[in-house]
């Protein structure tokens, strides 16, 4: 404890100082709250007083010896706890201070917490809420003190207020609880709205003014469907449309006429979460209201689901009266995988999952968010996945793409139709798995007729298949003692650095060389091309389109590295003089923010899917996509630990027509080092591309293949040797050697 009085801060002793002077009158050791109040005990009172009385002081360990006290004690109630804060008008903003200044944060926030918890359960009390109801029909003040309280209970008043507006007992308090009803506040506009719904008319004209006069626009479509039914009676309909007018004059926005634009209207707000509809982030839970039987409830949802589960719930009324609106279906699929993935489900998973436990407004065996994508069809994933796009959504593309992945084929894939342009922007997705699962669903379609964006296929499946290894950057700087200082501090930390004294020259090293860029270092003083001609060129590469760009700022060239840095995604400066880690610190910042890592996606699963398709665009060799990108990453791959990727990137390899390709499987092969099933998979590869392409070998790599073949004491290795040997075609001679060495006398 003693240690926390040392980690105070001068800023937080100072405020807490402060807040002690505000706060002169001390808690008394007992408290008494009124007539409908709750007393805290003695101890509990103590143990509080105490701990804001050490904590204004800025005597931290005491502070924390009694809220610990406090915190552990037997049956602690949370709605004393909260009256005991009422008492002292600076307890909140102490306990913010202690969350935000100090190292007290979290046990000041567990107090915090048992308060939040007692304010929702005083809104919560039901008999507090009837209490006050009664209080309408009394005196002025009475009034006046029981529309207070039913303001802060808001949302939970209003189904005991509605039971009262049906109750013949309390007709004579029926004008005041109407009049009432708007000074709720926004939280009463959700269960109001499904109000709309009873069938007692006068319950109906009653909440129709309400909803008036609180102007909210979210209840529009719910107005607007009472306008439009049957069973409305004039009087209500008249009711129903001044609610409308004055809404439309109070909020500024205008109306619309179609029921179903108007809830989808609703739906965008509700999933964009606009600030009227957006749930209280404060509180873990928010209410979905029901009328059920004639009888409001409420079921409580997680706050962070509570957006898609109202827009889900409005593109539903939509789809009533306008069945075929692709707009509302489209939205619908969208919040649903949302409201999965906030949920901590797998949104790609047709699985059952226990995550979905936590949403009461669904069944117990709603099918997963990908079965209504698939169920869909490709077109209404195409416009999920352009809102996804559009919104920078990593989770709900992940949903859209894994539906088209299994639902779509080529021409449902590609095309000149703007609906199906959200896959191929996909590849240019800020976050790498999107972008890699975009073009894993494009090359598995094997499209045929070249579209806009099949060039990039290629780079983005390269992008997977990197799972870690050496970093590898491209450092650029005319400076040639910089360039030699950071080139040495690079290598000797592990890194590969393609270092040059011009851009072409890096790059041209970067390609031929390296399989994931993770970084390019320019410097300020480059001059063919100038800096921000550099930049400018590099991102129109595909491959180097959101590889993070850090310019070395030398002195007195400040200016250009502004110039070059401003308004550019991706692109940060750093002094010339600064070090390879504090380089490689800012890239690895830049990547984590772009949904990568320094070595890659490092997604074994990934690696072997991108891998896997790969292996379908070699094999079909009629397709639009271009796999030579591929080619330095799939040599790369043979050296990664997981050997069913080593094997993987083989077997494409085999079918490039690469020399460097073929060259790496046979030194793979040769390597007693792997293992047995490695090595045999390699000569098999290694056979494969020698018949395709013929002998591509070094004659020392022959000369090691044709001693494997003749010396392993491992007959299966021996075996498989011998194909990849025969595959070579090699001359008489080399042949001949095989046969003569068999030769016993």
């Amino acid at each position: 404890m003693a240690s926390m009085n040392k980690a105070r801060s001068p800023l937080a002793v100072r405020v807490l100082r402060t807040l002690a002077l505000v706060a002169l009158v001390a808690l008394p050791n007992t408290f008494v709250f009124g007539e409908d109040g709750a007393d805290a005990s003695e101890k509990t009172a103590q143990l509080f007083s105490d701990f804001l009385h050490y904590s204004r002081i800025g005597k931290f360990a005491e502070a924390e010896a009694n809220a610990s006290k406090l915190l552990t004690e037997e049956n602690i109630d949370p709605v004393a706890l909260m009256k005991l804060a009422d008492a002292d008008s600076e307890s909140i903003p102490t306990l913010l201070t202690m969350i935000r200044h100090t190292s007290m944060r979290d046990t000041a926030q567990k107090i915090l917490d048992l308060i939040r918890e007692g304010e929702f359960r005083e809104r919560q009390d039901e008999s507090r809420i009837i209490n006050n109801i009664d209080g309408l029909s009394g005196t002025p003040q009475m009034e006046y003190n029981a529309i207070s309280r039913l303001r802060e209970s808001g949302e939970y008043a209003v189904p005991e207020m509605i039971a009262a507006l049906k109750d013949v007992s309390k007709e004579t308090s029926w004008p005041r609880i109407v009049r009432a009803l708007p000074k709720l506040g926004r939280d009463a506009v959700g269960p109001l709205v499904m109000a709309l719904g009873d069938s007692d008319a006068n319950i109906r004209r009653s909440v129709a003014w309400a909803l008036g006069e609180l102007g909210y626009p979210q209840s529009t479509p719910y107005l607007l469907k009472v306008l439009d039914a049957s069973d409305t009676l004039p009087e209500t309909k008249n009711n129903t449309l001044e609610a409308l007018q004055k809404i439309e004059r109070t909020s500024d926005r205008t109306q619309l006429a179609s029921i179903a634009d108007a809830f989808i209207r609703l739906a965008n707000d509700y999933y964009n979460e606009e600030g009227s509809v957006k749930a209280d982030p404060r509180v873990p839970l928010a209410n979905v209201w029901y009328l059920e039987e004639e009888t409001l409830v409420s079921k409580k949802v997680p706050t962070e689901i509570f957006g898609a589960v109202m827009a889900m719930r409005a593109c539903e009324e939509a789809l009533l009266v306008d069945p075929g609106n692709r707009m509302a279906i489209s939205l619908w699929l969208s919040a649903n995988i949302r409201r999965e993935a906030r949920l901590g489900m797998d949104v790609e998973s047709a699985e059952p999952d226990a995550g979905s436990d936590a949403d009461p407004t669904r069944d117990e065996n709603f099918p997963r968010s990908v079965y209504f994508s698939q169920a869909a069809g490709p077109m209404y994933c195409h416009l999920v996945l352009g809102r996804a796009v559009a919104d920078n959504d990593k989770s709900v593309a992940l949903g859209a793409i894994a539906a088209l992945d299994v639902v779509a084929g080529s021409p449902s894939l590609i095309g000149t139709e703007d609906y199906k342009q959200p896959l191929v922007q996909s590849l240019r997705f800020p976050d790498a798995e999107v972008r890699i699962k975009a073009a894993i669903a494009l090359a598995r379609a094997l499209p045929k007729s070249p579209f806009t964006g099949s060039d990039l296929i290629g780079p983005t499946l390269a992008e997977a298949l990197r799972l870690g290894g050496t970093t590898q950057i491209a450092l650029v700087d005319s400076d040639s003692g910089n360039l030699n200082r950071l080139a040495g501090e690079f290598r000797s930390g592990g890194a590969d650095v393609a270092a040059e004294s011009n851009l072409s020259a890096s790059l041209d090293r970067a390609r031929r060389e390296f399989q994931f860029i993770a970084g390019i270092v320019l410097s300020t003083n480059m001059t063919s091309p100038k800096l921000a001609e550099a930049v400018d060129m590099i991102r129109r590469e595909y491959r180097f389109a959101r590889t993070p760009i850090i310019i070395l700022s030398h002195p007195n060239e400040e200016y250009r590295a502004q110039e070059a840095s401003v308004g550019r995604d991706l692109v940060d400066t750093i002094e010339a003089n600064a070090s390879s880690p504090e380089i490689l610190k800012k890239v690895e910042d830049m990547l984590a923010e772009n949904g990568s890592a320094m070595g890659g996606p490092q997604d074994a699963s990934l690696a072997l899917r991108a891998a896997d398709a790969l292996r379908l665009v070699a094999i079909d060799g009629r397709t639009v996509i271009d796999i030579r990108p591929a080619i330095p990453a799939l040599i790369g791959a043979l050296a990664e630990e997981d050997e069913e990727l080593r094997i993987r990137a083989a077997q494409v390899l085999a079918m490039t027509s690469s020399a460097n390709g073929q060259k790496a499987i046979c030194e793979t092969a040769l390597d007693a080092e792997n293992s047995p099933a490695v090595r045999i998979a390699m000569f098999n590869a290694l056979a494969e591309a020698a018949k395709r392409q013929g002998n591509d070998l070094e004659s020392d790599q022959v000369q090691r293949l044709i001693k494997q073949a003749m010396d392993s004491s491992d007959l299966a290795l021996r075996t498989a040797a011998s194909q990849a040997l025969g595959a070579l075609n090699l001359d008489v001679s080399e042949a001949s050697e095989i046969i003569r060495n068999q030769h016993k006398g």
